[in-house]
């Protein structure tokens, strides 16, 4: 081939700016495909994702109280009754030089039934309470059956109940009495003598409906 006809050959242009000769092809990149594969995945779990958001889950009450729901609406909390009065009785324990608690108390329940009331201040009969007190922040053992013992359960004697024992769960060595006088309903606790709590450390006793 002559310097002339190389000189004269023709040569052309691509996108980028670059020159290739005549003869030469480009061949194109495959990605088309791709993107169109990772679009489509995307539109398909839009849909997935919006409708476990909108998902309920319905948890089973205890003691026939009906179910408590989580939604996306709102949910009426309520109780059965907004004041409950709780104290403690102490009495001297020689051995350890401490006041140690003797009973608590549990006074001014409102004891209509109403399991199924949606405003507050139904009334907590035939309901099950649940006690336990706190010292330093810690749940403290009130039975004499080991550390789970750590808080105790009864049901509520509702009105036109007799007063007199409470069937207690979960505190082995406690006694539970009760007076009921109209829709009042008190509950005493009394703690077996091997227990024995600094009254002067507790700090919080806890009620909880059920």
């Amino acid at each position: 081939m002559s310097l002339r006809h190389i000189l004269r050959r023709r040569v052309r242009g691509t996108p980028l700016g670059n020159t290739l000769p005549d003869d030469r092809e480009v061949e194109p990149k495959k990605s088309g495909g791709k993107s169109i594969f990772i679009g489509a995945l995307l539109v398909l779990l839009v849909p997935y994702i919006g409708s476990s958001l909108a998902a309920t889950i319905t948890i089973s009450g205890r003691s026939g109280g009906g179910a408590v729901e989580f939604a996306q609406g709102s949910q009426v909390t309520v109780v059965c009754d907004t004041e409950i009065i709780t104290s403690l009785d102490e009495e001297w324990y020689d051995a350890g030089v401490i006041f140690r608690v003797s009973k608590i108390r549990i006074t001014g329940i409102l004891n209509t039934a109403a399991l199924t009331a949606t405003s507050n201040n139904g009334g907590c009969g035939d309901k099950t309470l649940t006690v336990k007190i706190f010292a330093s922040g810690s749940q403290q053992v009130i039975g004499t059956g080991g550390s789970s013992e750590n808080f105790v359960s009864f049901t509520v004697p509702k009105t036109g109940t007799s007063s007199g024992s409470v069937s207690l769960t979960n505190a082995t060595g406690m006694t539970g009495a009760s007076t009921v006088s109209g829709s009042n309903t008190d509950i005493v606790l009394t703690l077996s003598s091997s227990i024995n709590i600094d009254a002067n450390g507790i700090n919080r006793i806890a009620v909880e409906t059920s």
